[in-house]
């Protein structure tokens, strides 16, 4: 009976998202994109997630009420992916004029920022619903969607990957961010050589 009432949620908060950063849509190079996502998480993944939030990771069959799926606070997300990442700030501007009491909540991989998240109540839920939405680079979005099926959705022998896979997962994040200031940075040049005639 939930997930009908959350994807409606989702898809509200995307088309609201949506609309808030049409004035950057509108005005986009031809090498620059912008991609809005949602999603309910999963059931497996959200029970996971309220099972880690109790010691030993098992839930007390006396107090019920203490693992409700609605004191999620990622329960319903929205990603904005943006490419170059130049035009993150912008979106992060419009987005913070609309949503202005939602908390920032950074995600950081040693030290390298990755991307904006912020989760706050969504007014427009008839629960008390929490939701996030995510401002990220496009090259680190999609690695995510890869990553995420291949180590957090492997299959049972694969347990215990995330560890293991931590260092080249690291190295990915350099590389893609090291791209991206580069192509950044040629645009810049190339711009500023046809400015000049």
């Amino acid at each position: 009976m939930l997930l009908p009432g959350l994807t409606r949620i989702a898809d509200h908060l995307k088309t609201q998202i949506q609309y808030s950063i049409l004035p950057i849509a509108r005005r986009l190079k031809p090498h620059e994109n912008l991609v809005v996502k949602a999603r309910v998480k999963e059931c497996n993944s959200a029970i996971d997630k309220l099972r880690r939030r109790n010691p030993g990771g098992v839930f007390d069959r006396d107090q019920p009420e203490n693992y409700t799926l609605l004191s999620l606070r990622d329960l319903v997300g929205v990603r904005v992916l943006v490419f170059p990442s130049g035009r993150a700030m912008e979106v992060d501007g419009l987005l913070r004029a609309q949503f202005p009491d939602w908390l920032v909540d950074p995600i950081e991989n040693n030290g390298l920022h990755l991307a904006l998240k912020y989760n706050g109540r969504y007014a427009e839920s008839s629960h008390d619903l929490h939701c996030e939405y995510q401002i990220v680079s496009t090259l680190i979005g999609l690695f995510w969607d890869v990553e995420h099926a291949a180590i957090y959705k492997q299959a049972p022998n694969l347990k215990g990957l995330g560890p293991v896979m931590r260092d080249q997962t690291s190295a990915v994040y350099l590389a893609l961010k090291a791209f991206e200031a580069e192509f950044e940075r040629q645009i810049e040049i190339s711009e500023s050589s046809a400015s000049a005639f």
